[in-house]
């Protein structure tokens, strides 16, 4: 967990950097931590203290705190691009869950944005409320700040009835419901399989 202090103060916590760097054209561009001269920080580019300047960006500074835990692999290029398309909405659930490593495991206290994904156990999950995350608000007992994203060891979980557009089950997700396995046909999918919206599998290979 990295605490971010500009002018003394204290601005943020984050359990995982984005690094950044200029490039040529003058765009602030994701890199690893060793090229950067800066951080992006809930959507605001900063020039990080005794790096290369940064022309017209404040300066912070980083401290490491012992709340949380970052995953390595979530340091690299590659982890942080797949991780904000996954929270984009850009790559699939099923997809994201094949890759659970990549995102950090839920922790607290953490101040968490809607749309963010968080591990927890071997499960994904979306945040679908801004909060301050605390030691019995887990995301299974927390639907109104969680929902469920992808289960890597289950291929066909139970349906569960989403409560709004939030935790609605995408285009192709697969569930399973009275003892029938389903698909959805249709994006956003907050109906009940059988009622609509959904197609039953009978012949699976």
């Amino acid at each position: 967990m990295f605490r971010i202090i500009k002018d003394g103060a204290n601005i943020g916590l984050t359990e995982n950097l984005n690094y950044i760097k200029q490039a040529e054209n003058g765009c602030y561009v994701l890199c690893p931590e060793r090229d950067a001269s800066g951080i992006v920080f809930e959507g605001t580019p900063y020039h990080l203290l005794g790096r290369n300047e940064m022309e017209g960006l404040e300066t912070v500074s980083l401290e490491v705190t012992d709340a949380g835990k970052e995953i390595t692999s979530t340091s690299t290029t590659g982890g942080i691009m797949f991780v904000t398309m996954a929270e984009a909405g850009t790559i699939d659930p099923v997809t994201a869950a094949e890759h659970a490593e990549l995102f950090a495991e839920w922790a607290y206290p953490i101040n968490y944005k809607t749309g963010q994904i968080r591990r927890f156990g071997e499960v994904l999950y979306k945040c679908v409320q801004d909060h301050t995350s605390q030691e019995d608000w887990t995301p299974p007992d927390s639907p109104s700040l969680w929902s469920l994203t992808a289960d890597p060891t289950e291929e066909w979980p139970e349906w569960i009835q989403p409560i709004g557009a939030h935790d609605a089950y995408p285009l192709g997700a697969k569930v399973s419901h009275n003892e029938k396995h389903w698909t959805s046909t249709v994006a956003n999918n907050v109906w009940e399989p059988g009622v609509y919206g959904w197609e039953e599998v009978t012949d699976e290979a």
